[in-house]
């Protein structure tokens, strides 16, 4: 019997699957596979975890080397409920010859749609102009004009799946968009719609910058002080990627100083974010809890490209979204 492990963070308040039954079905109509849902308040996979399932299927908790250290390990592939794999080892699992997947496909639409929205709420003022009709100040609605995009200069840093989904979205409402990318050419990155530019330069040319790029130690703290210096004093940034990309003491010291004039964050260094962090005082902040893409339709999506992985595998078909080939 091929036994499954379903990540039990993905359990609604209702003990029901957050994403709906239906992605569920391929794994439950199979007489050789038994699915069972760990435990909710699981926050690191364990070896005694890997021991009992041949594969997971991972949300929040983290899977390192100790996770698949005892000889009785029979983990064979990890399927990520999502796109990032940060917190997953990626050569200890390699060591071991355990599969890791993720699901590109179901989230680049969703991201890039909550992209335009963090863009497109803070730049409106959106919950400033919610709070003057909460607090009887309808009146005072001169004093909060919205920031035009027409004329304006989109950067985007990460332009892989979801960051060309996001450059083809935003082509309507924006004059010009760069994109920072090592990894494609100037004119891979032409053929998606943007300009290929340096770091730095994207920094000071860009009017709203939006952050989709992996986490690594290349990327780790990218976003700081001096990428700060260079924005224009005008411009937004927003992170849809990983919190650390971003050094949030710099940050708070660039909203402090007011060197740049809004930050959108899905994604924060530590999450939960602490009620007492110092990014909650400011009102030209937006913040989400990692959540800002979560849709029904977005959900259902990635737990049936995520199912379909360990499918493939079982059925000795090709894995499209191994990432630690």
């Amino acid at each position: 019997m091929f036994k499954v492990g379903i990540s039990g963070d993905l359990l609604n308040n209702e003990n029901e699957p957050c994403f709906g039954n239906d992605p569920l079905e391929p794994l439950k109509n199979r007489k050789d596979i038994e699915i069972s849902w760990m435990d909710k308040a699981i926050t690191e996979i364990t070896a005694d975890i890997t021991a009992e399932y041949d594969a997971i299927l991972l949300n929040l908790p983290k899977v390192n080397s100790h996770s698949v250290s005892k000889k009785d390990c029979r983990l064979k592939i990890i399927s990520r409920f999502g796109v990032g794999f940060d917190s997953v080892d990626i050569e200890a699992m390699k060591r071991k010859n355990i599969i890791v997947t993720n699901t590109p496909n179901a989230v680049r639409r969703p991201v890039a749609v909550a992209a335009l929205t963090m863009i497109l709420g803070l730049t409106s003022k959106l919950l400033k102009k919610d709070n003057l009709v909460r607090t009887g100040n309808w009146n005072q609605r001169t004093n909060f004009m919205g920031v035009g995009l027409s004329r304006k200069t989109l950067g985007v840093i990460g332009a892989g799946s979801i960051g060309t989904e996001t450059i083809k979205l935003s082509k309507p409402f924006f004059k010009n968009i760069l994109a920072f990318d090592p990894f494609l050419s100037e004119e891979e990155i032409s053929s998606k719609g943007a300009v290929k530019t340096e770091l730095q330069k994207l920094a000071a040319k860009s009017d709203f910058i939006v952050i989709l790029c992996n986490l690594d130690s290349s990327t780790k703290a990218m976003i700081n002080s001096e990428f700060f210096s260079n924005m224009k004093s005008s411009g937004y940034i927003f992170n849809l990627s990983r919190g650390p990309v971003i050094n949030e003491i710099d940050l708070e010291k660039a909203l402090e100083d007011k060197k740049i004039a809004g930050v959108g964050l899905d994604v924060t260094n530590i999450e939960p974010l602490s009620t007492n962090s110092k990014l909650l005082k400011y009102d030209n902040v937006i913040i989400t809890p990692h959540a800002l893409c979560w849709t029904d339709e977005c959900f259902n999506d990635i737990a049936t490209e995520a199912i379909s992985s360990i499918i493939n595998f079982i059925d000795k078909k090709p894995i499209l979204n191994q990432v630690n080939k």
